[in-house]
């Protein structure tokens, strides 16, 4: 899930061009685009979310078909691990 910074911080203000100001605005445009059509997914399978799951957005929603356990995808831990809390 794509992370949106919440500042700006040019390494170097002094030596802004139009075109590195241009550079920055398409990435933040990029950045804020994948996180609006970031939409959470619906899983149904036989296990529980797995923490392996770091691919999936936060919010995303995993139904153990087999103990109809609910959980969510709340925290993208690091770039590898996500943490699944239990609803209900």
């Amino acid at each position: 899930m794509v992370k949106i910074a919440t500042s700006l911080s040019p390494t170097d203000k002094n030596n802004l061009t139009p075109e590195s100001i241009l550079e920055i605005i398409e990435k933040m445009y990029i950045d804020l685009a994948n996180a609006i059509n970031s939409k959470p997914d619906f899983y149904e399978r036989t296990t529980d979310g797995q923490t392996d799951d770091y691919f999936l957005a936060n919010g995303s929603i995993n139904i153990n078909t087999s103990t109809n356990k609910v959980e969510m995808l709340t925290n993208h831990v690091d770039s590898t691990t996500v943490t699944w809390t239990t609803l209900g």
